[in-house]
């Protein structure tokens, strides 16, 4: 996984380049066989979904971090739940703080988003999880939104603690999540809402003497 993502893609890139110009030679010299056992290869050894299971990760230098976010996109891609993961500038430091609570944070949210889109597709519906580290200054932040049935729940209700739609549940994902955030109020901002069917969920990590600079 460490292996420089930004070159495999490049590579893929000039691969595919490289196969064109054989199976344009191929289709000249009328050698159906040949076209077909290279479009087989390319199938079988760049499937471009599984190139992009974890799309930037390799930019995340924190082990817990990137664990965290390889586990859920690989629940993603297993459960076949649409998804995108941005993480475009190199995240090697972070604000110093409880990362074994950040990454419960990070897991519960994430863990809500595939368990909607899962009730979405039993719907009939299609899920869709868009998911981002973002790093600027001395900040962090995780970003994470999906799909929503807008029958399934009020807007009011679901940003209340505790309420959920999920059958036998006690919705109690939100609520461990503010309880987390609560152990370091002056270090995280937490928002979440419903907004155009999406269900969007944001969490700040500030530098611990951010008070003391302003």
């Amino acid at each position: 996984m460490d292996q420089n993502e930004d070159e495999l893609r490049r590579f893929k890139h000039d691969y595919q380049n490289i196969l064109l110009s054989l199976k344009v030679s191929a289709e000249k010299g009328g050698s159906q066989a040949l076209i077909a056992e290279l479009e087989k290869y390319t199938s079988s050894q760049f499937d471009q979904k599984a190139l992009r299971k974890y799309p930037d990760v390799n930019h995340i230098k924190i082990p817990e971090l990137k664990s965290i976010a390889i586990a859920k996109l690989a629940k993603l891609y297993n459960d076949q739940i649409d998804y995108s993961f941005g993480c475009e500038s190199e995240i090697s430091q972070i604000p110093q703080t409880n990362l074994l609570d950040l990454v419960r944070i990070i897991g519960i949210a994430f863990d809500n988003a595939i368990e909607a889109s899962q009730q979405l597709k039993e719907r009939g519906g299609k899920g869709r999880v868009e998911a981002m580290y973002y790093q600027e200054g001395g900040d962090f932040e995780f970003m994470i939104r999906n799909w929503i049935d807008k029958s399934a729940a009020d807007p009011d209700q679901l940003s209340q603690v505790g309420y959920t739609t999920k059958k036998d549940h006690a919705g109690l994902g939100l609520a461990n999540v503010k309880e987390l955030v609560r152990r370091h109020d002056e270090q995280m901002l937490l928002d979440y809402g419903l907004e155009d069917g999406w269900f969007n969920f944001s969490l700040t990590l500030l530098p611990e003497n951010v008070e003391k600079e302003i």
